[in-house]
């Protein structure tokens, strides 16, 4: 439990999601000849789906083994690949957390640069965007089929809602507008003493403002709601 809200997120999304190809971009910090490592400060996560769709990531502060790294120089920008492994911290108590080893394919690069925050709540918010979206499984992934005004105006919806973050709130929002499952399933219920209410109103406001077009399978909702295709990462 302690480690839910400390480990490198991006890391263990690609630990878990084991038919994600990544590879990964890093900047030399310093070498510890003492202790055989390598540091480096930012590393971006650049990886690809098994549907062929891309995403990206970044972390921070990592340590690996300096075997595979002989012939750089600190502040060397380096692509590579390498395996995500999980192991146990154990400077302030217990903590999960995810690294990288077996470094492979090393070469210098120019100078990249690692997505913001913002960036990185953009492409939860366009894949929740496609996960919601009716034309889904008419999607080539490369060529979108919708109506690009909607999407844009989807898009900037599930931003507006609670701008700088990217919550479990704004996956209700999306499948509420697409699907209206608590309108089907016995309407909003709303309690002024809940933490959530006015998120929950709030929901409830845009979803009465929005027309309705089209009704998909709330069971099969449901279940994407809760088990997505892809993993979700959630940025506050």
């Amino acid at each position: 439990m302690r480690s839910c809200s400390k480990s490198r997120n991006y890391f263990e999304m690609c630990f878990y999601c084991g038919d994600a190809c990544t590879d990964f971009k890093g900047k030399i910090d310093r070498f510890d000849p003492v202790k055989g490592k390598v540091i480096f400060k930012r590393i971006m996560v650049d990886g690809i789906y098994s549907d062929g769709t891309g995403f990206y990531g970044k972390e921070d502060h990592v340590w690996m083994d300096q075997d595979g790294f002989a012939g750089f120089q600190p502040g060397d920008c380096l692509w590579f690949s390498a395996e995500i492994y999980r192991y146990m911290r154990r400077g302030n108590g217990k903590l999960i957390d995810y690294g990288l080893r077996a470094p492979a394919m090393v070469r210098k690069i120019d100078a990249y640069m690692v997505p913001t925050d913002e960036e990185l709540i953009d492409q939860q918010i366009n894949q929740l965007v496609c996960e919601t979206c009716r034309y889904d499984s008419h999607c080539s992934m490369w060529n979108c089929v919708a109506d690009e005004r909607e999407r844009r105006e989807r898009f900037e919806t599930l931003k507006n809602f609670e701008p700088g973050k990217f919550t479990p709130f704004t996956v209700v929002l999306a499948y509420e507008l697409e699907y209206r499952i608590m309108m089907r399933t016995g309407g909003f219920r709303l309690d002024m003493k809940s933490p959530n209410y006015h998120k929950m109103k709030k929901i409830m406001k845009i979803c009465k403002a929005s027309p309705i077009y089209y009704l998909g399978d709330v069971k099969d909702a449901l279940a994407r709601m809760i088990w997505p295709d892809k993993p979700r990462l959630y940025l506050e």
